[in-house]
């Protein structure tokens, strides 16, 4: 388990230090938070300074570390629970698709638990701009609505990850 654990940190913290500035990126589109007339001469130019493009990372390197390492110990430990036949489930060769796929729609799941919370601190984050850290809008989300705020939108994460991991 503990192999699971970290490999499953480690990929989630990497992944988030390199995708956080295209997320931020995408945030800020969606939001319309971009100015299009700067758009076209320089994407970078939209940005306070080169640290704004990591900001609202913090949560996410933790949270994503920690929900890597949930999918990984959950998908292994499932799969081996409902195909006995699985002794290595990096390995999967004897076990049906439909295995395959309930033991990713149970690590999504589980995942649910840090991702909610984790994205949400991320998005308002992103969109506040300024000096807002990751702690001070966690702070925010936690004296305007407890741990049942930091779970808004939570139901939609759930599904996303259950059937996504699935997948």
């Amino acid at each position: 388990m503990s192999a699971d654990f970290w490999a499953g940190y480690l990929s989630g913290a990497v992944g988030i230090l390199i995708g956080n500035p295209l997320d931020l990126l995408k945030v800020r589109l969606q939001a319309g938070k971009v100015d299009t007339a700067l758009e076209r001469r320089s994407i970078v130019a939209q940005f306070d300074s080169s640290g704004s493009l990591i900001r609202g990372s913090t949560a996410p390197i933790l949270g994503y570390g920690a929900l890597n390492a949930l999918l990984f110990v959950s998908y292994n430990r499932t799969l081996m629970l409902i195909d006995p036949s699985t002794k290595d489930p990096t390995n999967p060769v004897h076990a049906s698709l439909l295995n395959i796929w309930t033991a990713g729609a149970v690590g999504g799941l589980t995942t649910w638990v840090v991702s909610a919370p984790t994205e949400l601190i991320k998005c308002r984050t992103q969109l506040e701009g300024g000096d807002q850290s990751s702690w001070s809008v966690a702070k925010d989300i936690w004296r305007q609505g407890g741990v049942r705020g930091l779970y808004f939108g939570g139901g939609v994460t759930s599904v996303r990850d259950s059937v996504g991991y699935g997948f």
